[in-house]
């Protein structure tokens, strides 16, 4: 029996191996396909930046989210890294040339830490192209249809509160 179940999990290994390898070039062909048409598109202005986040969350799937208020550019954040849950507070702003950046107090179990981060939009027609700098790889950060990572509202400082309170 134990030899049965060492050959299944060696053919589904070998199944799966063959699997993600025969994909990884159509998936490199992709991540090709979006640089080229992020480096393609015109850098989003000033005002299209703050159009675009002022008073709008960013959500994180089940894994946090932000809060980008109008009043004094504050920053509220949550998140659960790896199931421990944190919460940060700071602020952001654009610096120009279709940058967004956030300077962010992160706390949690683990202390707290101090963070600067920035990220680079690029939109061509209805989709606006994002990546996080220096180096990240560009993802369509709104699409043509008009889904977008963010939502109006704030999805961000209830559960923030929340997190704050319990540590």
């Amino acid at each position: 029996m134990k030899r049965v179940l060492h050959k299944f999990a060696g053919a589904v290994l070998a199944c799966s191996v063959f699997v993600v390898g025969s994909q990884a070039p159509a998936m490199a062909k992709a991540v090709n396909k979006v640089d080229d048409q992020a480096s393609k598109a015109a850098v989003v202005s000033d005002e299209g930046i703050y159009q675009l986040y002022q008073n709008h969350s960013w959500l994180w799937g089940k894994n946090g989210a932000a809060f980008f208020a109008v009043k004094q550019r504050q920053l509220d954040a949550w998140t659960s890294d790896k199931g421990k849950p944190g919460y940060g507070d700071g602020m952001w702003f654009i610096p120009g040339d279709g940058k967004l950046c956030y300077r962010v107090t992160w706390h949690g179990g683990w202390g707290s830490k101090k963070s600067m981060t920035c990220f680079e939009h690029r939109q061509a027609g209805k989709v606006v192209y994002q990546r996080k700098l220096p180096d990240g790889e560009w993802y369509a950060f709104k699409d043509p249809h008009g889904k977008s990572k963010l939502r109006y509202g704030d999805y961000a400082s209830g559960k923030m509160k929340r997190i704050k309170a319990k540590l």
